[in-house]
């Protein structure tokens, strides 16, 4: 995580604070860059009264879908 300050988490687009876990995913998107990696940052850890965090939301979501599409 280094020195780096990502400002928004891309699941629920709060900022993510100075001093909070987070979780970075690079992401080949043919819109952007002409295809070339972004990256996409989540809250590491889940928010009071929470049971999972934003990545954990986000990776439960993609299974989901690839599940369903498999189906």
């Amino acid at each position: 995580m280094g020195g780096y300050s990502a400002t928004e988490c891309s699941y629920c687009r709060s900022s993510i604070a100075a001093g909070q876990r987070w979780v970075r995913e690079k992401v080949f998107r043919a819109e952007c860059n002409g295809g070339g990696p972004t990256y996409d940052w989540f809250h590491a850890e889940a928010f009071i009264g929470q049971e999972r965090s934003c990545w954990e939301k986000h990776e439960w979501e993609r299974e989901t879908a690839r599940l369903s599409r498999a189906a």
